[in-house]
């Protein structure tokens, strides 16, 4: 299996900055959901790559 790149945007990062300084622990909780979502990624499909929807 390979390993996985985690690449955040400039939003992101300005997003993480702001919890970081604002030490807003709701925040940090729902960014934490969000990039759990995208670390799930996606089972792929049995028959090659379809793209992206």
């Amino acid at each position: 299996m390979e390993g996985k790149q985690i690449v955040f945007s400039a939003k992101d990062q300005l997003e993480i900055q702001g919890i970081v300084i604002d030490q807003d622990k709701a925040e940090a909780v729902k960014f934490l959901t969000k990039l759990l979502e995208r670390l799930k990624g996606h089972p792929g499909y049995a028959c090659g790559f379809r793209g992206f929807k």
